[in-house]
């Protein structure tokens, strides 16, 4: 008897030593969640453009690679508080479904074409817009007018092992909104080409959420009837880590036409919103009273701007470079130097999951 209560007592022992580290990855995860609930927010002038949130790199079944229908995706981004959505099938001679309007939502159709073995480019429907998508460059035109610098989907099929999958069940009990935070990870690779590109010309930063709901478990009857769900990317948790804003005039409509149009002159910015909701945040430069978004090109001597809801380290960058680090909620500088200037927003002493990881990223101004 005695030697049975040993073995089961060092079994015990290897089991709690084995569970240790998801235990871990939960006491991170509820660092996080501590922080974030604590994240102070304060009143800054609204800025001098039209703030409009919405996401690109969207899938559904009608491309194939996920089971989504347009429903559940406008249902998702109308929750999320979207104004518009850009959808990326992949080209199918077939589709299941046929394109859907909503009124309260913008929806652009566009397409997922592949240009290289491990390259994309996300364009609209009239090639109005086109974002490369993809691990390597190598072999690539570079027409592009936008890069995605950051992939959602991309980022949780690197850590798809089972130490992740067993630490997906575990935040499933405490905090199911907030496990991608265990697999974020922003490449640095992806800014240098950036900023390479943004010495000779403008090419959009955006964020893929590369939406496709179709990581997880489902069990479903034969007839469709669901037993149980456990997924890592349905829509709305997508919709709400990462989205892309864009400015548009004062006063202007918000359409279509216009969301493109800012897409592809560079006048919008990523944010990590399930960090906190960026509405508040600028960066524009000032020339003579007159304001500029992201994506313009104004004389040296203009202003730069830069403003956050939440108090924030900010680094401003020229070519790549960090040339001035600030922190608080509100600064103004008057560069002498030409070039790309874009701004990074970083928490002030974040828990160890959000350490050198950006809130908000924007797209640059450039100074001749």
């Amino acid at each position: 008897m005695p030697i049975l209560i040993k073995i089961a007592g060092y079994l015990l022992a290897a089991l709690i030593v084995v569970q240790l580290p998801f235990f871990y990855a939960l006491y991170q995860t509820h660092r996080v969640a501590r922080y974030l609930g604590s994240l102070p927010r304060q009143q800054v002038e609204s800025p001098p453009f039209v703030d409009v949130k919405g996401t690109i790199h969207v899938h559904s079944a009608a491309g194939g690679h996920s089971t989504g229908t347009y429903p559940e995706i406008i249902e998702a981004a109308k929750e999320a508080g979207y104004r518009y959505l850009f959808l990326t099938e992949h080209r199918r001679e077939y589709t299941r479904y046929h394109q859907m309007e909503d009124p309260e939502l913008i929806l652009i159709h566009g397409f997922e074409e592949p240009v290289a073995p491990s390259a994309t480019i996300l364009t609209s429907g009239n090639r109005e817009v086109t974002i490369f998508s993809g691990s390597s460059l190598e072999g690539v035109d570079t027409w592009f007018d936008g890069l995605e610098i950051y992939n959602m989907h991309e980022n949780a099929v690197a850590r798809n092992t089972p130490f992740h999958w067993i630490s997906f069940l575990y935040h499933q009990l405490l905090y199911p909104d907030l496990f991608y935070f265990q697999l974020w990870e922003l490449n640095p690779n992806r800014l240098i080409e950036w900023d390479r590109f943004l010495e000779t010309r403008m090419v959009t930063g955006t964020a893929g959420n590369d939406a496709h709901q179709n990581i997880g478990i489902v069990l479903q009857t034969t007839s469709g009837k669901s037993i149980l769900s456990l997924r890592v990317d349905p829509y709305l948790q997508s919709f709400r880590f990462v989205t892309n804003h864009v400015f548009l005039p004062p006063e202007s409509e918000v359409s279509r036409e216009a969301i493109l149009e800012a897409l592809k002159a560079g006048s919008s910015y990523i944010a990590f919103e399930k960090i906190a909701d960026p509405m508040g945040f600028s960066f524009h430069a000032r020339t003579e009273g007159k304001f500029h978004p992201m994506g313009a090109r104004v004389p040296r001597g203009s202003e730069l701007v830069f403003q956050s809801p939440t108090p924030v380290r900010f680094l401003l960058k020229r070519s790549g470079e960090t040339i001035e680090e600030l922190e608080g909620t509100y600064f103004s500088l008057t560069p002498d130097q030409p070039g790309a200037y874009r701004v990074e927003a970083y928490l002030i002493d974040p828990p160890g999951l959000l350490q050198d990881k950006p809130w908000i990223l924007s797209n640059p101004i450039f100074l001749e």
